[in-house]
């Protein structure tokens, strides 16, 4: 069995990768996330949106509230795929567009009447206004110019607006039973951003809605999207749905055959050994889930339809998370303890690319450590392999990213917390299911280790295709490059590398608006600790310093393994008095299904030969 160690001139060619990689990453990718203003906290947003209420003459008292992160998706889309990420923050610096807000929203249970405001990141000025009611609403009659007057006065109260800066794009009038809603937008001039040749273009809007004497909706800038171009992006949702389908069917296919070989090998000495650990590690991935659906409740409660009661649609969104924390633990458990055992039959050699080399001697040793600190530089490369890939994509190919991340883990009540658990689910769940068990699989029934990786690369590939890059076909084969590469990882250096790199892969694209932006110091200094944890686990196992040796499997048998390994010894023996070689008796004993660790511990009692478990 080889070391897999890492020498010394793969640690300073890794060293020296990782430096360029990190400069690359700068080059390209630094100013996105440096032009993130997150400058106003939830709390600060909601008391200004309270105090415009109240303003109003609006008792928030009697309203239920919640608050999440959002981002002007069709205006960052669009900007991205037609002007480039250079010139969209130009955009937005010139016209004072805001491009992340506060989305607030006061409502009541089962009553349509709610105020939805968006209070910016950057100033707090308030950039959007809408009040809810009923179509059977009583209001004032007033005509037509009148409303528009009422709108052009507000508007330029509220947002300065310089009419000779604009023309009139549109009025809407609707009647209602009870009451007729006026509705008036203006587009900037000079401001027109075409999306293709006779396919329409953006204009900058500004407008309100004037219902009675109320301003019952008004907003200050909006980039209103060509219709062609947002058939586009529903069409690339679309494709994006039925790749990740794909991927789910494969998935779907493989935790069969994951359990297919754990019923076949459930007296299985590997799989004893290991099915501890893999409990234990799905416990903390559900409890963890458990603690990110609660720190997220917000947006859950934003998302509530009130046309029925509170309590039953929390109720049932929290049934649907136990169903899918349900389909977690077996999704993990079981291809984790078959990868464990198919690792042990196709790469035998490979002890660390799996989690029983470290059961049968310990975590805390100082290989451990090396292994974690190699996750770092990984984590650097990758980052800068990333950053490559992207820069060519948007410069050629129309490549768009979207603020997914961030609009999530910014909603939360403690945002590092729900990176911490979003960057853990990802990192133990995938390199698990995709290069444990995934990977070993292949190499066994396809007979071929880069077919195997290909293979393992690609579906993880389809799986993310319905977020955060686009276009679909680009963001497959991007994640399919990464794959292939945490494949040859996983081969060369291990598993716990591998699930270090790709922890501090998905915390750092999570929180590096928090680090490189401005926000708040809480975020700052929560998302470096996060950044930090396995660093912490690496110097505590460098100093604990256990010895890396594994344990002689025949003290942690259990009375029925003993039994077996006994029978097999005579077996074997006799064999042996036959003249059959080990090669030959291991290859018998294995086409009738036995244990192939017992086996390999009765030929080495017999034949003397070197044990391999």
């Amino acid at each position: 069995m080889k070391d897999m160690k890492i020498s010394f001139k793969e640690w300073i060619l890794f060293v020296l990768i990782a430096f360029f990689s990190l400069g690359l990453w700068f080059k390209f990718e630094y100013s996105r996330f440096a032009f993130v203003d997150l400058s106003v906290n939830k709390k600060e947003a909601l008391t200004q949106a309270e105090s415009y209420l109240k303003s109003q003459g609006v008792d928030t008292d009697k309203y239920l509230k919640a608050i999440v992160f959002d981002t002007d998706e069709w205006a960052d889309r669009y900007l991205q795929r037609t002007i480039g990420v250079k010139s969209e923050e130009g955009f937005i610096k010139k016209y004072d567009y805001e491009l992340f807000s506060w989305l607030v929203r006061f409502f009541q249970e089962l009553k349509k009447e709610e105020y939805i405001i968006r209070i910016s990141s950057r100033s707090g000025n308030i950039l959007n206004f809408k009040h809810l009611i009923e179509d059977v609403e009583l209001r004032e009659v007033v005509d037509k110019n009148a409303a528009r007057q009422k709108a052009e006065g507000f508007l330029k109260s509220a947002f300065g607006l310089n009419l000779n800066e604009y023309d009139f794009h549109e009025e809407k009038i609707k009647r209602y039973d009870r009451r007729i809603d006026y509705t008036f937008s203006w587009e900037k001039k000079g401001v027109y951003i075409p999306w293709g040749k006779e396919q329409g273009g953006a204009k900058l809007l500004i407008g309100a809605t004037i219902s009675g004497q109320e301003i019952r909706e008004f907003y200050k800038s909006k980039l209103d999207i060509p219709e062609k171009f947002q058939r586009y992006i529903e069409n690339q949702f679309a494709l994006g749905t039925y790749l990740s389908g794909l991927s789910f069917l494969f998935l779907f296919f493989l935790l069969a055959w994951s359990i297919y070989i754990v019923n076949k090998e459930r007296y299985n000495l590997i799989l004893r050994l290991c099915k501890k650990l893999f409990v234990y590690l799905v416990i903390f991935l559900v409890i963890i889930n458990i603690i990110y659906f609660f720190n997220n409740a917000q947006n859950t409660i934003i998302e509530y339809p009130t046309s029925i009661n509170l309590v039953a649609f929390i109720a049932t969104c929290l049934v649907k998370i136990i169903i899918n924390l349900i389909f977690l633990s077996i999704c993990f458990i079981l291809p984790g303890i078959a990868g464990e055992s198919l690792r042990y039959q196709v790469m035998p050699n490979n002890k660390y690319s799996s989690f029983l080399h470290y059961i049968k001697s310990t975590f805390y040793s100082r290989n451990v450590s090396e292994r974690i600190i190699l996750g770092y530089i990984l984590f650097l490369i990758f980052l800068g392999f990333q950053a490559v890939l992207l820069q060519f994509g948007q410069r050629y190919l129309g490549v768009w990213r979207e603020w997914i991340k961030l609009t999530q883990l910014s909603s939360s009540y403690v945002p590092f917390l729900s990176a911490f658990i979003v960057a853990s689910n990802a990192s133990l769940n995938e390199e698990i299911i995709f290069r444990l068990f995934n990977i070993n699989w292949a190499k066994k029934y396809l007979k071929n280790t880069i077919i195997a990786v290909i293979f393992s690369a690609f579906i993880w590939g389809l799986g993310h295709s319905e977020y955060a890059i686009f276009p679909v076909w680009f963001r497959v084969i991007e994640v399919t490059i990464l794959g292939f590469l945490f494949g040859f990882i996983f081969i060369r250096y291990g598993l716990i590398a591998l699930i270090v790199a790709h922890y501090l892969f998905d915390v750092f694209w999570g929180t590096a608006p928090y680090i490189l932006g401005h926000s708040r110091l809480d975020l700052f200094i929560g998302s470096i600790l996060l950044l930090a944890i396995p660093l912490i686990f690496a110097l505590v196992a460098y100093f604990m310093n256990k010895e890396d040796k594994e344990r002689k499997v025949a003290i942690m048998l259990n009375p029925t393994e003993k039994f077996n390994l006994n029978i097999l010894i005579t077996f074997v023996a006799s064999r042996k008095s036959q003249g059959l070689s080990p090669i030959e008796a291991k290859k018998e004993l294995m086409q009738h299904n036995w244990d192939i660790s017992l086996i390999e511990l009765a030929i080495n009692e017999v034949f003397r030969v070197e044990q391999k478990i």
